[in-house]
């Protein structure tokens, strides 16, 4: 049985790599059989993908800095952390979803499979 409490937050860092994870992953999977086309014609796949990356960004806020850094040093992580807020808190027009499909599709897969390899790792 894992320690890490079913909802709500992580009670680790290595928790709140799991979350965020996971999260990437949802979203990878939903988006997978999608081109932009498709993706930016359904409206319930871009509500989810949102709520993904808002989980995805409020994983990694439980993630020092420096952790952050050690998992992948090329990244600059603020912005996925950024995003949570911005998509928590946007009431007037919407996201732009082009944006969001390019940063599904051409940048979540590497944060991914770094925070999948730091995971991975024995401590």
């Amino acid at each position: 049985m894992s320690s890490e409490p079913r909802g709500g937050r992580a009670r680790s860092v290595e928790g709140a790599a799991k979350a965020a994870a996971g999260a990437g992953r949802q979203a990878l999977e939903l988006v997978a059989g999608d081109t932009q086309e498709t993706y930016l014609a359904n409206l319930e796949r871009q509500l989810a993908i949102e709520r993904l990356l808002i989980r995805f960004g409020e994983a990694l806020k439980d993630i020092p800095n420096a952790t952050l850094t050690e998992i992948e040093p090329h990244v600059r992580w603020a912005g996925p952390k950024g995003f949570r807020d911005l998509a928590s808190h946007w009431y007037e027009d919407g996201l732009d979803h082009e944006l969001i499909w390019r940063a599904v599709t051409e940048q979540l897969p590497a944060l991914v499979s770094a925070l999948d390899a730091w995971i991975s790792q024995p401590r």
